[in-house]
């Protein structure tokens, strides 16, 4: 029998497994995004936590292959923090496609297809509270997905920008498993795919993120990474 996905909720707490062992808190807020917060645990025992005294990781999007695909566990006790204003801008990559290379010259050199033809984003306003009416069914700008466009072309040197915000992109598993964990061990919200998307230097913690992005069609590569980290 396949699993389901964890039925979503706003303000239900759950806790997600990242690698195996380590756990993230985060709360459901309107689908399809999560909020991350700066929380983890070498096991489930959350108990009755208010979820107010963390701080936030970050809020993603998240498809529902993520609920379906992740060890998920609701926390019944938890306190919902309801009254937190969630930033309404974001990083909105460029359209197209494009090959990158990671460690290029080294024995672990990879070359593979992200999105975005030009490298660098925009920095935009997305509600993640907005819902359509009949009279409104798209958001106002003329793409119909965001709500306005602040910057044209992020600086691809803009760290302070590009650090702050997060992409609009959907996350998926178990991609954004590895980043929740990757945020443990380094202590501070990364986003290898976010670095790849701005040109940054890749470090060699980041390897099985790339190793998951680079992994593309290739089935037996990717039952290893599951198995090895995730399972």
């Amino acid at each position: 029998m396949s699993k389901r996905a964890t039925p979503w909720k706003e303000g239900k707490i759950i806790s997600i497994e990242t690698r195996k062992g380590i756990f993230v808190l985060a709360q459901m807020l309107k689908e399809p995004y999560i909020r991350f917060y700066k929380a983890f645990r070498e096991d489930e025992n959350w108990g009755k936590v208010d979820t107010s005294i963390f701080d936030t990781l970050t809020v993603t999007a998240v498809i529902a292959q993520f609920l379906k695909s992740s060890n998920i566990s609701i926390i019944k006790e938890a306190i919902p923090d309801t009254k937190r204003e969630d930033s309404d801008t974001w990083i909105k990559q460029n359209s197209g496609f494009r090959k990158v290379k990671t460690w290029a010259g080294t024995e672990n050199e990879l070359e593979f297809t992200i999105i975005g033809e030009k490298s660098g984003g925009s920095l935009v306003k997305k509600n993640l509270w907005w819902s359509p009416t009949p009279g409104n069914p798209t958001r106002p700008h003329p793409s119909g997905v965001i709500d306005s466009v602040i910057l044209e072309d992020i600086p691809l040197n803009a760290n302070d920008i590009i650090d702050k915000h997060d992409l609009t992109n959907l996350a998926v598993y178990p991609s954004l498993n590895e980043r929740l964990y990757l945020c443990y061990k380094l202590d501070k919200n990364v986003d290898p795919y976010k670095d790849l998307v701005f040109n940054r230097e890749i470090p060699e913690e980041y390897s099985v993120a790339i190793d998951i992005l680079s992994a593309g069609g290739n089935a037996e590569k990717k039952e290893s990474i599951l198995n090895t980290y995730f399972r």
